[in-house]
């Protein structure tokens, strides 16, 4: 699993900034108290982010979680830092390149852990209703290789 990343869960790591800053360092929640909202507009329609810790939009380390549901799918892009995801339940399949080739992607499932370097073009389907956890040092930003991939292109 060399190189790996549902880097798609760190794109719905721009929502927080503004609207879920998580808990003091230190501090303990349980699942049960996860405040669920709606990706950010960098992610297709359909994920929820919740944050667990620090600011995806500031310069220091982000921990969040990412649902989504079966089909969905983030198309090739790249960040600027490097990223790690485990998957707590569900499966992704999850590829490395600029352009997707099923035969190149990877099937994790609940347990797995992947690391994403900086500006490694990658895409993640998810086979699955899907939940995934995300680490990285913000900024955090995406940058799909295709504009036409892009939700914000949409948006105009």
């Amino acid at each position: 699993m060399r190189n790996l990343a549902a880097i798609l869960a760190s794109a719905a790591i721009s929502l927080a900034a503004s609207t879920a800053l998580a808990e003091a360092p230190g501090s303990v929640f349980s699942q049960d108290k996860l405040e669920w909202k709606a990706g950010p507009p960098e992610l297709p329609r359909g994920a929820e982010v919740a944050m667990l810790f620090g600011d995806p939009a500031g310069g220091g380390p982000y921990i969040l979680r990412m649902r989504a549901p079966k089909g969905y799918k983030i198309g090739p892009h790249k960040h600027n830092g490097m990223e790690t995801m485990t998957v707590l339940s569900g499966v992704v399949r999850y590829g490395q390149g600029a352009k997707v080739d099923p035969n190149a992607e990877k099937t994790l499932a609940a347990g797995s852990f992947a690391a994403t370097p900086a500006e490694a073009g990658h895409w993640v389907n998810f086979e699955d209703d899907t939940v995934i956890q995300v680490t990285g040092v913000g900024p955090w930003n995406i940058s799909y290789l295709d504009p036409r991939d892009d939700p914000r292109a949409a948006q105009r």
